[in-house]
């Protein structure tokens, strides 16, 4: 396999997978994060690092927004959103950070790869990439674990800001604004 073959077969894969997910399911969490009165995301591994990215940018559109594992996020509550990212939907962590959330009243949205999952039959809201998870018994990808999934996984939320930044209104100049000046 040379360069240009490897990319593609990503490529391919990754379209493939987004090409299966949910409207409906976008639109119920599109809803819900432009109705919380703020979002936290959960994540473990490479899946808890691309949550990180959906933080800053949903924090770029003037959003309030919070990564569970900071020292620093407060106490989640009632009409708060935590969108928590699983490819397995089975991380302890996870699972256990979204059914706190619940127990308050916050609103969950789950990301996994798959129906069925603990992490899915515990949200409110369950997004569907369905790329092969680390175990997973489908037809398996020719890159490593889960990354399909976490690759998924970032474009799928990149698009949400897109959607988020269209329905807000918000402006390339007006997110940069709120980037970071500490750099």
């Amino acid at each position: 396999m040379d360069t240009r073959e490897a990319l593609d077969g990503i490529l391919r894969e990754v379209s493939g997978v987004l090409s299966q997910v949910s409207p409906a399911a976008v639109e119920r969490l599109l809803d819900a994060v432009l109705s919380a009165r703020r979002i936290y995301v959960a994540g473990e591994g490479r899946s808890g690092l691309v949550a990180r990215t959906f933080a800053m940018r949903l924090v770029h559109l003037g959003l309030t927004a919070y990564v569970c594992s900071e020292t620093i996020t407060p106490a989640i509550e009632a009409g708060d959103l935590c969108v928590a990212c699983s490819g397995s939907g089975e991380t302890p962590i996870t699972c256990h950070r979204a059914e706190l959330s619940r127990r308050v009243g916050a609103t969950i949205a789950a990301v996994v790869a798959a129906p069925g999952t603990p992490l899915g039959a515990n949200a409110h809201i369950e997004v569907i990439l369905p790329a092969p998870a680390k175990g997973a018994r489908r037809a398996p990808s020719v890159q490593f674990g889960a990354t399909l999934f976490e690759q998924a996984l970032l474009l799928f939320l990149d698009a949400v800001v897109l959607l988020l930044q269209e329905r807000r209104g918000a402006s390339p100049e007006s997110m940069l604004a709120k980037h970071t000046n500490l750099e």
